[in-house]
């Protein structure tokens, strides 16, 4: 079971770095707007032509982060560093999900990141679900400095 206080952080962060390999076996990395669900499943949307898309349809294992400090306290971070499944999402009702999610976090997009506009190909983007298989949280104000928890996660 994953923490609460690990979600709620999750909620507060909008952009998650993601690392994924080529066909090469080299690593890339990248930056999406992401939102996160209450079973930490991670959501972002992009075009299927990026190399990040790209290598995610060949392998879709990833490893992810998204970190937080305080400027003016470099001894309270928090951070999410992980291990998932990536996969583009297909599933109507899991797109209506996604979508629901996204406009929660990015009000601004709700009305040009819709499933008509992906259909209709007016936007050239697609959603992507992360379902975790591994997580470790690091949090000072929680743990201590240098305290983590880690989570291994069974995906259903």
């Amino acid at each position: 079971m994953i923490d609460k206080e690990l979600i709620d952080f999750a909620k507060t962060q909008k952009v998650l770095s993601i690392s994924t390999i080529d066909e090469n076996s080299k690593p890339w990395i990248s930056n999406v707007y992401f939102s996160c669900d209450q079973e930490c499943n991670l959501f972002f949307v992009g075009p299927t032509f990026t190399n990040r898309s790209q290598h995610i349809e060949n392998n879709e294992e990833i490893a992810f982060t998204t970190v937080w400090y305080d400027q003016n306290d470099l001894t309270n971070r928090k951070a999410i560093q992980g291990k998932g499944i990536c996969q583009r999402i297909t599933e109507p009702s899991l797109i209506i999900k996604f979508l629901k999610n996204h406009a929660k976090y990015y009000p601004l997009w709700k009305d040009v990141i819709t499933h008509e506009n992906m259909v209709n190909k007016i936007i050239r983007s697609k959603p992507y679900i992360i379902k975790p298989t591994y997580l470790k949280f690091w949090n000072d104000e929680l743990y201590g400095e240098e305290g983590t928890k880690e989570f291994n996660i069974v995906i259903k």
